[in-house]
Formats: structure tokens, sequence, C-alpha cells
């Protein structure tokens, strides 16, 4: 049998924030590389999904939580996501049409 007394009990909490600086200096490295932006903008918005995951699953405990309570907060952050992207997109266009001219 092991011995678990001398287990640190914030590791996972370490280990995610080790995993969220590389997400996020990667992510701030992958401007540098002037990529095309359709793919920046599908790298960026893919590992900011990937962190708003693990940030709600370890420091907000919901992979501890009820499966329905999970589903709630991502439905939450869903629709939000989608409200922003409908008053952003059309904003965008704007700037783009104005920066080109």
């Amino acid at each position: 049998m092991s011995d678990t007394s001398h287990a640190n009990p914030y590791r996972v909490y370490w280990v995610t924030w080790g995993i969220l600086l590389v997400i996020t200096v990667s992510m701030l490295a992958a401007e540098l590389l002037h990529l095309p932006r359709w793919f920046l903008i599908g790298f960026l918005v893919s590992f900011m999904m990937v962190k708003a995951l693990m940030i709600g699953g370890n420091f907000m405990h919901l992979r501890y939580e009820k499966a329905n309570l999970a589903v709630m907060v991502f439905t939450g952050i869903m629709v939000t996501s989608l409200i922003l992207l409908a008053f952003i997109t059309p904003e965008s266009w704007n700037v783009m049409h104005q920066t080109l001219r």
C-alpha cells in the first residue's frame, strides 16, 4: 500500500497552471509567425476553448460535479460566445474594409 499522506494537494493546480502558461506563450508566439489569418484565428479560438475547459474543470471544480451542471455552464459559455460573435463579426468586417481602403 502506498503512503499518500505526503502528496502535494496542490499538484493538479500547479500542473494546470503550467499547461495554461505553455498554451498562452504558444498563442502569443503564433502571432509572431505571420500565419494566414484564417489559420491563426482557428488556432487561437481552439486553444482558448481548451484553456476555458481546463480552468472550468480544475479551478472551478466542475470536473467533480454532476454532468448536468457542467452542461449548463458549457451551454452558457457557448450562448455567450455566439452572442459576442454576432456583435463582433459585423464590426470586424467594417474595420477590415476601412483598413483596405
